[in-house]
């Protein structure tokens, strides 16, 4: 058998050119697919569903395999709320404090070391069942022959071919930003520029999706976010950016960052208005501030997208919402983006992965398949300040993209918690069991609880100066405002 000519070898090259123009490059510049993408899909979820079955087949002879029925490590119960010494007592004077008390103390503790509700929120999704991905194989080591023969033929499809094509499409994603937004760095500012600007940006990111076989359904597109607005989404990746631009062009607001993804920040800086910081300095959050309003006051700039979270989560949940940005007199565009973990985890966890590492790790996935909702546009209302607003929009994401509404602040995963918030736990305990002078910061006592021995019974209590207020709120209030 004769090997092949270099001649031959160049013709196969240019096929496999043009294979990859046909099937990437011309769809993205009209805005069009041809199926391939869905058809992937369906195919893949049709092996994940034959594999299920056959893991449940395994489940009786083999006992490592065990089917997660709640995201809780542990059940969990609020011990603060059934303290004992508490529960049969009627006169707020003689709520005192009794040995027995450690008990529910110590479970309370015990049961955040186990199973936290912050630390979860930065680790991968668990997947009920096996994706067929080594790095979600943790309960399924021992696996039949046809599952394992169907594992190794994902791994070479992934690697020799998926791997090189997805990279290949995305060089040429940067390639396509870089010569095309250069002539535009000498171009005035006029409406031609702004109309190139937006295509350029259109054509780049939907490229730069189909580099990671991005399969994305858009629900609502009549709320789609317009130029005056802020458009503000729950933050698992810097996928999130490519999601959304693929549908329309924004100016977007970030921090600051080296490597790959500031290459990526200057150029697109080159094309259009973008808003970068420092978010240690806080001289520049002010300014931001400034800047994100000067932005918006222009009808001809693009909308501002940001993520008030100010860090990725995993997707499971939505952490505390920052609110700078909603203290600006604008229009809010809320937007739920959810990911599909049995295709792949879009969760970029910076503390453990590089931009280029993460970038490999979503390369050698299956895909990446998204459901994102334009949500109708919301305004502050005049008895709401910049907190409570946050917190209704937050609210509006999470019923919509189906996430867990957590209250915590997402930066608790890069630093400790504040003394102050410390010390605020340590009055309510010191209000439970009565005025401590020894607590930093104890209050007199002004709040009445009526605790019952019903299982699930929440906290009910009154302010005798004040109007009822919720005390999340109040809590929440002051630790954002600090």
């Amino acid at each position: 058998m004769l090997l092949p000519t270099i001649e031959e070898l160049l013709s196969l090259v240019k096929l496999g050119i043009f294979f990859f123009f046909l099937i990437a490059v011309v769809p993205a510049c009209f805005g069009r697919g041809i199926g391939i993408r869905k058809l992937y899909i369906q195919f893949l979820m049709k092996i994940f569903k034959w594999g299920t079955a056959r893991l449940k087949e395994e489940g009786p002879r083999n006992h490592s395999i065990l089917m997660a029925t709640s995201e809780d490590i542990i059940e969990k119960e609020n011990s603060i709320n059934r303290l004992g010494s508490l529960n049969n007592c009627t006169d707020e004077q003689h709520k005192n404090f009794e040995l027995s008390d450690v008990v529910y103390l110590v479970k309370s503790g015990i049961e955040a070391v186990i199973d936290d509700e912050v630390t979860k929120r930065f680790r991968a999704e668990e997947l009920s069942s096996w994706n067929l991905l080594t790095r979600t194989n943790f309960h399924y080591q021992f696996i039949s022959v046809r599952l394992s023969v169907l594992w190794l033929s994902g791994v070479i499809l992934r690697y020799c071919f998926l791997l090189p094509l997805r990279i290949l499409i995305t060089l040429f994603a940067m390639a396509w930003l870089f010569i095309t937004v250069f002539p535009l760095t000498i171009l005035a500012d006029s409406e031609f520029k702004q109309k190139a600007a937006y295509y350029i940006n259109l054509v780049a990111f939907r490229i730069i999706c189909r580099g990671f076989s991005a399969v994305v359904t858009y629900h609502d597109r009549e709320n789609m976010p317009q130029s005056g607005g802020i458009c503000v989404a729950n933050h698992t990746t810097t996928l999130d950016v490519a999601i959304l631009m693929q549908d329309r062009p924004y100016a977007i607001l970030g921090q600051i960052h080296g490597g790959f993804l500031g290459w990526m920040m200057r150029t697109l800086s080159k094309a259009t208005k973008h808003v970068w910081f420092e978010r240690s300095e806080v001289r520049d959050r002010k300014f931001v501030a400034e800047r994100i309003l000067n932005h918006v006051s222009d009808e001809r700039n693009f909308p501002v997208l940001l993520f008030p979270e100010g860090t990725c989560i995993n997707n499971t949940s939505v952490m505390m919402f920052k609110k700078g940005s909603f203290e600006i007199p604008t229009t809010i565009y809320p937007v739920a983006i959810k990911y599909n973990p049995w295709f792949g985890d879009a969760f970029w966890n910076s503390s453990k992965h590089s931009m280029v590492q993460y970038l490999l790790v979503v390369m050698t996935s299956w895909a990446i398949v998204a459901d994102v909702w334009y949500l109708p546009p919301m305004e502050r209302e005049p008895d709401e300040d910049a907190v409570q607003f946050a917190e209704r929009v937050k609210s509006v994401i999470c019923r919509r993209g189906g996430l867990v509404d957590c209250v915590w602040d997402g930066q608790l995963k890069r630093m400790k918690v504040k003394e102050s918030y410390l010390h605020e736990k340590q009055r309510e305990l010191g209000e439970l069991f009565g005025e401590d002078e020894g607590v930093p910061g104890a209050l007199p006592k002004k709040v009445r609880f009526d605790l019952s021995q019903q299982d699930g019974e929440e906290e009910q209590w009154e302010e005798t100066e004040h109007n009822e207020i919720e005390f999340e709120h109040r809590d929440l209030r002051r630790r954002a405002s600090e």
